[in-house]
């Protein structure tokens, strides 16, 4: 039994669907595979930001699990900020974006690091560099726990920092959700191939 199908397994309250989802679901990558995949990006962002006075901007909901990791490991100065932005709500298909609220300090003139969970098909990473840029950031990076290596191509924006690949899959875990759950699994699951795709 993984870990995904222990943790969500005769939860009182629990939907139905929730529990059907995660009963099958498979390990893509260990917690101990996502630490160390993690310490690895760390090091990479350390190398070319560490004297940059940066802000590191999470973006919410999925990114604060990453960026939290992140926090641990990046032991140089730098400032935080957010974005809440949405485009799946608890659906599992994105629709537009969504800007719900933002707190971050001042980009003009700043090196900015965004950080989300997944780069899947790029468009609310390219609307958040467009964003920064607007803001007159000096630069714009980014960082993303999860790519995506989709099974149709399609254009993306470049991401500077991934920890992870994995293969086309609805993934939970390490703040990647379904319906709301499975964000504060440590380790990356793929759900059943009957969930409806991401």
């Amino acid at each position: 039994m993984s870990q995904a199908t222990h943790y969500f397994a005769e939860v009182e309250g629990l939907p139905r669907q929730v529990a059907q989802r995660f009963s099958n679901a498979a390990e893509v990558v260990s917690a101990a595979g996502v630490e160390h995949a993690m310490d690895q990006t760390a090091v990479r962002i350390t190398v070319a930001m560490q004297d940059l006075n940066p802000v590191l901007i999470t973006v919410l909901q999925g990114g604060l699990y990453c960026a939290g990791m992140l926090m641990q490991r990046l032991v140089f100065p730098l400032q935080q900020g957010y974005v809440h932005v949405g485009r799946y709500g608890d659906d599992t298909a994105g629709g537009g974006l969504t800007w719900h609220a933002q707190g971050c300090p001042q980009l003009r003139g700043r090196h900015v690091l965004l950080v989300d969970d997944i780069l899947d098909k790029g468009d609310t990473l390219r609307a958040l560099l467009d964003w920064a840029a607007a803001e007159g950031a000096a630069s714009v990076r980014s960082c993303v726990l999860v790519t995506k290596q989709l099974t149709q191509p399609v254009s993306r924006p470049h991401v500077d920092f991934s920890a992870v690949d994995a293969s086309d899959q609805f993934l939970v875990g390490c703040g990647l959700d379904y319906m709301g759950y499975g964000r504060n699994l440590p380790g990356l699951y793929a759900l059943a191939e009957e969930t409806v795709q991401q």
